[in-house]
């Protein structure tokens, strides 16, 4: 009898295809977030960065950290699709969530990416998925607004 049950649960997890759920140290980090008045990048290109592939309340979610700076996209659905998804601060059913977030000591602080798009194709011959992120952060503090553009391009098993 438990034979048969551990053959039919290997049969019915080989089946499922979704995102593997895991953590991959890339040697260079793919995301660059730029100010565009002095182009300081936040995220250093030549540093590793972790990448991380999880899920949330079976929704997927992709992290990009580099010390105590993360980047991360909240979507809605179980895997990923084919298409370009919409960044918005309170996304729908087939909107993204992005959001920056730093700790400084003991404080955390985060910024929403306000608008923008994550482009996503399959690649058949690596067998992993291709993200393109393009968007813009706005940030506004007392009386001034600060714009930072966010670009990435990274794959994802």
């Amino acid at each position: 009898m438990r034979l048969i049950t551990l053959f039919l649960f290997l049969l019915a997890s080989a089946a499922v295809s979704a995102q593997v759920e895991r953590d991959t140290i890339l040697r260079k980090c793919p995301l660059f977030i730029t100010d565009t008045l002095t182009s300081n990048n936040f995220f250093i290109e030549g540093l590793p960065a972790t990448l991380k592939v999880y899920r949330v309340s079976g929704d997927l979610t992709i992290v990009i950290q580099q010390r105590d700076q993360f980047f991360t996209m909240l979507f809605r659905d179980k895997k990923l699709r084919t298409g370009k998804y919409k960044i918005k601060v309170s996304p729908g059913s087939k909107d993204v969530a992005a959001k920056y977030s730093f700790r400084s000591g003991d404080q955390v602080s985060y910024v929403n990416v306000a608008n923008g798009t994550i482009e996503c194709t399959f690649d058949k011959e690596k067998d992993m998925w291709r993200l393109k992120v393009n968007g813009m952060i706005a940030n506004l503090v007392e009386r001034s607004i600060t714009y930072y553009r966010v670009r990435a391009d990274f794959f994802v098993k």
